[in-house]
C-alpha cells in the first residue's frame, strides 16, 4: 500500500509534493519548503498507522531492505544519504528517492503498479476550475514497460 502511495505521488510535479508531505511555512515556494526530512516522517507515519490498522506491509519492507541491499540505505538513513548525495539540494534528493522506487517497482512490477500505467491517470491536483492539473501523470517508460511485459 506504501508504495502504490508513494508512486502516486512521484509521479505528481515537484511543486505538488507539499501536498502530499507538507511544506514549512519558511516560505511561499513550495519547491524551496520542501525537506528530505518531512518525506522520512511522513513514510514512517505512514508505516505506523499501517502496522496498528492492517498490519506489516510486505512490499514496503521488500523495499526497503533492497535499498539496504543496493547501499542507498546506510546506517544513517536513506534521507541524510540522498541530502548529501545531492548536496543539500532536497527537490534533488526527494527525486533520487522516487528514482529508485521507479526502478524498484519497473524491476518487480507489482500486479497494481501493471494496472496503474494500463489506462490514463489524471492528477490528483486540480486547478481553481476544478479540472486536474495534468490530464495523465504516468510517465511514458512506465507505460512502455507494462505493455513490453504483455
Amino acid at each position: 500500500m506504501l508504495l502504490r502511495h508513494l508512486y502516486r505521488i512521484s509521479l505528481e510535479e515537484p511543486p505538488h509534493w507539499c501536498f502530499f508531505i507538507g511544506v514549512g511555512r519558511e516560505t511561499d515556494n513550495m519547491l524551496d519548503g520542501l525537506r528530505i526530512e518531512r518525506l522520512d516522517a511522513y513514510i514512517h507515519g505512514f508505516r505506523n498507522a499501517q502496522r496498528e490498522l492492517t498490519g506489516e506491509d510486505p512490499e514496503a519492507t521488500a523495499f526497503f531492505v533492497w535499498l539496504r541491499e543496493t547501499g542507498e540505505f546506510p546506517g544513517q538513513g536513506w534521507h541524510r544519504k540522498y541530502y548529501a548525495d545531492e548536496r543539500g539540494d532536497e527537490a534533488r534528493a526527494i527525486t533520487k528517492f522516487f528514482g529508485l522506487l521507479h526502478k524498484y517497482l519497473l524491476e518487480q512490477r507489482p500486479e497494481w503498479f501493471r494496472a496503474f500505467n494500463s489506462e490514463p491517470r489524471a492528477s490528483q491536483i486540480h486547478r481553481g476550475d476544478g479540472v486536474p492539473a495534468r490530464p495523465d501523470i504516468r510517465l511514458a517508460a512506465h507505460r512502455e514497460a507494462v505493455q513490453g511485459a504483455r
